[in-house]
């Protein structure tokens, strides 16, 4: 189907954006023309419920981190992971608490949708025992199968995950597949079964990376990115990170293609207000927020 006919009826969800956390990193690596200087490098969830079906209850992208980062690199080899990005977390950011101040109840998040499995995405998978994971397939089974020590070296940290998590993965595959058509293809899942929430194939920065689109309250039509982007300027002008964070990506060549395919959906959509919101940056997350307080006057 058309992309442009799946913004136009699709069912619209409540969505807040919530920053849980930063880490510390070199503007040089983050941004190509970035300088030599360490800067925060936050990390965003998104909080949705289904405005016509809230008996489906919540559903997180991604969770942002949690204290269970701080135990699953207290030793080595995981610790190198911790020295590296050095991650701080507000006691205001934790989700929880986030989430308890909207009267949001741990149980009642009934599904978290993984874009990948980076510390920085998973670290509160534990904090929700009843929500259904899903994820891609490719994710799944390479966090699976490393080593500790792999794992460390690709940025996973399996301790992270819950120990019931074979009884409560879901791969996106085995949702209904869709096919977007339009400025670029996107091969896509629905998640809710009424297209509410498509997950979508972003490829590139780790294996399995998945966007999910939907539609805000307002009408707004949006695109959660993960780490197909780190910055909106980057899907904006099609300006990648450093090369040299290639270290941090699974296939560069196809996350150039992904990002060219973020940059070509902004210039096609603009018009209609589509938000790419990358997980980690500041610029979205305040574009999101300034245009969700307009629609609530």
């Amino acid at each position: 189907m058309l992309l442009t006919d799946l913004l136009a009826d699709q069912p619209r969800v409540e969505l807040h954006l919530l920053r849980v956390g930063h880490c510390r990193q070199l503007d040089a690596l983050a941004h190509r023309d970035g300088r030599r200087r360490m800067i925060e490098f936050p990390s965003y969830a998104a909080l949705v419920r289904h405005v016509d079906r809230p008996e489906l209850g919540w559903t997180l992208v991604d969770t942002g981190y949690a204290s269970h980062f701080r135990t699953a690199t207290a030793r080595l080899p995981e610790r190198l992971y911790g020295a590296l990005l050095p991650v701080t977390l507000p006691s205001d950011e934790e989700l929880p608490r986030q989430l308890a101040a909207r009267g949001i109840h741990p149980g009642d998040v009934r599904r978290v949708v993984v874009t990948h499995f980076h510390g920085d995405h998973v670290a509160g998978l534990r904090d929700y025992p009843a929500a259904r994971i899903h994820c891609g397939a490719a994710g799944l089974r390479q966090v699976r199968s490393l080593s500790r020590l792999a794992a460390t070296r690709h940025g996973l940290l399996p301790g992270l995950l819950p120990d019931d998590l074979d009884d409560r993965v879901a791969t996106v595959e085995s949702a209904t597949p869709l096919v977007l058509e339009g400025a670029a293809t996107l091969r896509g899942w629905d998640l809710l079964g009424d297209r509410s929430l498509v997950a979508v194939d972003l490829p590139g920065h780790m294996p399995g990376h998945l966007g999910v689109v939907l539609t805000a309250q307002d009408g707004s039509p949006v695109l959660l990115a993960g780490d197909a982007a780190w910055s909106t300027r980057a899907v904006v002008e099609d300006v990648p990170p450093s090369r040299l964070a290639g270290v941090a990506f699974d296939d560069w060549t196809a996350a150039l293609g992904t990002l060219g395919d973020l940059h070509r959906l902004h210039r096609a959509h603009a018009d209609a207000g589509l938000l790419v919101l990358p997980a980690h940056c500041p610029d979205g997350y305040a574009a999101w927020t300034a245009r969700a307080d307009r629609s609530a006057r």
